[in-house]
């Protein structure tokens, strides 16, 4: 039974059920927010080279992006607490599977397959997220949620690495000990399942009725948009350390600690952005936070003097986190059924995932200068295709016709 929705199919998500929306995400994401801290232990555990270890991340963060693609087109049809048991189930089973492989070719598949789960779950997550009657309020909670649990991870995953060597456990290896922390975070996930809230489905059109309306291409445009934001992002945040190590001249800790302060801020920030989302129009704070992108980047990217990594460095690679929110909202008002606020996990994942491979062939130049550029030239590019669903998104609010209506959250 969907939660007492509005007549345009919005419901009430606060509380407790927020609270569970955003913990049955994380608790089942973990394992992709852990993914350097598994690439250290398949490298120890397995004996093979980083580029082995970092084709399981790809495999993993291919099947969120096949996983979250699939199922934002058909979760507002289904039953989202049977979505939530049968992949929480299937984690915790390929979990078990990933301690006990015993060979690099069978965890390719252990961890493709428990992406497309986590995929699962994150867009059925981010589509009744968009269907809140506050979408920015809500996305601006979960994102703010992902900064403490990046925090709460970088803590617990260290000690995970050793558990190996303790007498609590006997023929661990490494590796073993951070997904033993993700098998028992999926398990807690199941507790918030019932608790979740759940939105009204979407019918199915008979004939009769005529095709679904089709999501606006606008919205898939800002999608795509997303996309290159985040991957031309990645292609210098991913090189943040070696940034600090090299131009700075800053020790590992010193870096690490500036990283977390990019926690911190990745906490307050979402917050920020889901107030300003919800209380005002979206194209200001958009293009606000999109040239705050480009002038940090620069400023990193060029600098030589520490304060400019301590100042630049935790808002910098937290920034676009704090667009989400914002970006988010405006595509739940241009779709009330949800599915473009969940297809962006998929989009999102696939620009991040090919950032540290671009990023790298970039920076043999000789210094991190041109990834500075190549920040600012998809920032310009990824803001340029979210223009016009951001545009139509803040006339629905004031009440003026857009070029795509709409999408409406049932199928009447």
């Amino acid at each position: 039974m969907s939660d007492n929705p509005t007549d345009d199919g919005r419901i009430d998500i606060s509380g407790f059920k927020l609270v569970a929306l955003a913990a049955m995400m994380l608790l089942t994401f973990a394992a992709a927010m852990g993914m350097p801290f598994n690439i250290t232990g398949i490298v120890e555990s397995f004996a093979v080279s980083n580029t082995n270890a970092g084709l399981v991340a790809s495999f993993e963060m291919g099947g969120v992006a096949a996983g979250s693609l699939l199922f934002s087109q058909i979760a507002p049809r289904l039953n989202p607490h049977r979505v939530y048991f049968t992949a929480i189930g299937a984690i915790v089973l390929l979990n078990i599977a990933t301690i006990w492989s015993p060979s690099i070719e069978l965890l390719y598949a252990c961890r493709a397959l428990t992406g497309a789960c986590a995929g699962a779950i994150v867009a059925t997550v981010m589509s009744t997220a968009g269907r809140a009657q506050a979408p920015e309020a809500t996305f601006g909670i979960i994102n703010s949620a992902v900064g403490v649990m990046g925090i709460l991870l970088a803590i617990i995953l260290p000690q995970a690495l050793k558990l190996h060597q303790t007498d609590l456990v006997a023929g661990m290896s490494s590796v073993d000990g951070l997904y033993a922390v993700y098998l028992l975070l999926a398990v807690v996930a199941i507790a918030f399942v019932r608790s979740v809230p759940v939105p009204p489905k979407i019918e199915n059109r008979t004939e009769a009725k005529g095709p679904e309306p089709a999501l606006p291409a606008m919205g898939w445009m800002a999608l795509i948009g997303l996309g290159v934001i985040f991957f031309g992002h990645g292609t210098l945040t991913m090189f943040l350390v070696n940034v600090g190590i090299e131009q700075m001249k800053l020790s590992a800790e010193t870096v690490g600690f500036v990283f977390m302060l990019g926690g911190i801020f990745g906490i307050a920030a979402p917050l920020a952005a889901g107030y300003v989302g919800t209380h005002y129009k979206a194209m200001v704070p958009t293009g606000l936070i999109l040239t705050a992108v480009v002038f940090f980047a620069l400023l990193l990217a060029n600098a030589t003097a520490p304060l400019a990594f301590f100042v630049a460095g935790p808002v910098f690679a937290m920034l676009p986190v704090a667009m989400m929110p914002i970006v988010l909202g405006a595509l739940a008002r241009i779709d009330l059924s949800g599915r473009l606020t969940g297809a962006h996990p998929a989009f999102v994942t696939l620009g991040a995932a090919f950032a540290p491979l671009v990023g790298g062939a970039i920076s043999s130049t000789g210094d991190y200068a041109a990834n500075g550029w190549s920040v600012v030239l998809c920032s310009v590019v990824g803001g340029a295709l979210l223009f016009n669903a951001i545009r139509a998104a803040d006339n629905v609010r004031d009440g003026l016709p857009v070029a795509a209506n709409p999408v409406p959250a049932s199928g009447g």
